[in-house]
């Protein structure tokens, strides 16, 4: 008989937190990292016992040792903020940027949480009621953080939705088979810090 969905998705984080390669639970990406073929749950249901994996890379170069717990109390005190669990808040911004204020994308995204000027510039005024400067690092963390907030309200508290928005905008929102490897990379890795940011265990 075939297991039903709950007993695979059961058995498949069993597998991933056991470093399985089962056939089935895991892709692996371009850097050779392993992710589960079905989307994170909530993280006040993580379960971290046994996964011994490598945290994912950040994007960009990490922050110097000696600015990263200043950064880290910003990150705090902007997920307490707007509501956010600031592990999530922590774990997006060391995905996006090692909490480098000075990580600026190809693409033009700058500083600790990779916001975009234009995106800055819109969403400044519609959800913090001002303007921000991206290259200061309390208004670039307020501003990520609000759109996150903004991305969880919008999707109901989705949590892949809310990543998925925040990495490619609202537009590639969609359910998880259609995503794209590069979109369940991003919401598992950022979700694997979370989890690691809130046990204790992130890597600053």
């Amino acid at each position: 008989m075939g297991r039903t969905p709950a007993a695979r998705m059961l058995a498949c984080a069993g597998a991933f937190l056991a470093l399985s390669t089962a056939i089935g639970c895991t892709y692996r990406d371009a850097g050779g990292t392993q992710f589960p073929d079905y989307p994170p749950p909530p993280l006040d249901q993580a379960v971290a016992a046994g996964d011994t994996l490598p945290l994912p890379s950040p994007s960009a170069s990490p922050a110097p040792v000696a600015d990263r717990q200043a950064i880290k109390a910003m990150l705090y005190k902007a997920g307490v903020k707007h509501g956010v669990n600031p592990a999530l808040v922590m774990g997006l911004a060391w995905w996006e940027s090692g909490w480098n204020e000075s990580a600026i994308s190809s693409a033009g995204a700058v500083g600790i949480m990779q916001v975009m000027p234009a995106t800055a510039a819109a969403d400044g005024p519609a959800l913090l009621h001002r303007s921000v400067n991206l290259h200061d690092a309390a208004d670039n963390i307020d501003m990520g953080t609000a759109i996150i907030r903004n991305n969880l309200d919008r999707y109901r508290g989705d949590l892949v939705s809310t990543l998925v928005a925040y990495y490619a905008g609202g537009g590639a929102v969609r359910p998880w088979r259609y995503l794209t490897p590069d979109e369940q990379r991003y919401a598992w890795g950022i979700y694997r810090l979370a989890v690691a940011f809130q046990n204790g265990t992130g890597p600053a």
